[in-house]
């Protein structure tokens, strides 16, 4: 009986852990945008870390004689379950920061990039100058897949999902293509500049959220260049 009671609170103050952990991750400041598990994978993933610490504490303390071997497979299964309940995508905006970012284990955060932008405008004589290079312009998803556009470097691919622990829907606000009003100015036309290899497709799904300006036009005359700064400019006009 001492044993079982020992078991329960050992998992009881782990839990209270793992709550503080999420806590402190998904909390973030006021201009953070989380993106992390849905309800049900985190439900998933709780029951899979107490099955996994149940059964470590009851193969260690030779519970019903079980097998002190089981706590190889529970120490996986705590693994896994921490990973996926910990992992999760978070953009800072304004104030705290312009950079899209990647928590792991709840704890362990990696800054994926800075964005091009930082909420002014784009000197497009500067982007020779190397100021720019790595900066994140322009941002697509495809079903598990996020795909963020660098200036001067190639696109880079971020899993949005882990096993069956999936994020839920992700939307990066001012991590879209650069609208060069510069260019309006002087020609006929519009010309928006995105990252590296930034497809037209890619440039046409942002107008349906971010540009209502255009909603209901037609745009002829579309064209794809890819500029020896390392961006993509994407020009067309409009009917």
């Amino acid at each position: 009986m001492n044993k079982r009671i020992k078991i329960i609170i050992v998992m009881f103050l782990l839990l209270i852990v793992f709550a503080f952990l999420e806590l402190i991750s998904y909390e973030g400041c006021v201009c953070t945008h989380n993106y992390y598990p849905t309800v049900i994978s985190k439900i998933i993933g709780y029951l899979l870390l107490i099955i996994s610490i149940l059964l470590f504490f009851a193969s260690i303390c030779r519970v019903k004689k079980l097998s002190r071997y089981w706590t190889i497979p529970a120490v996986i299964i705590f693994v896994i379950a921490f990973y996926g309940n910990g992992y999760m995508l978070f953009s800072l905006i304004g104030g705290c920061g312009n950079s899209i970012n990647k928590t792991t284990f709840f704890v362990n955060q990696t800054k994926l990039g800075d964005f091009a932008t930082d909420w002014g405008p784009i000197n497009t004589e500067s982007l020779h100058s190397g100021k720019f290079d790595g900066k994140l312009l322009g941002y697509s998803i495809s079903g598990k897949n996020l795909r963020l556009y660098r200036i001067g470097d190639k696109p880079l691919k971020v899993k949005t999902s882990f096993l069956f622990w999936k994020a839920k829907p992700i939307f990066i606000p001012a991590l879209h293509s650069y609208r060069n009003l510069e260019y309006e100015q002087n020609n006929d036309g519009y010309e928006f500049i995105g990252g590296q290899d930034m497809p037209v497709e890619v440039f046409l799904n942002e107008f349906v959220i971010n540009h209502s300006e255009f909603a209901g036009k037609k745009l002829k005359n579309q064209r794809i260049i890819n500029e020896t700064d390392g961006t993509t400019r994407f020009r067309f006009e409009v009917e």
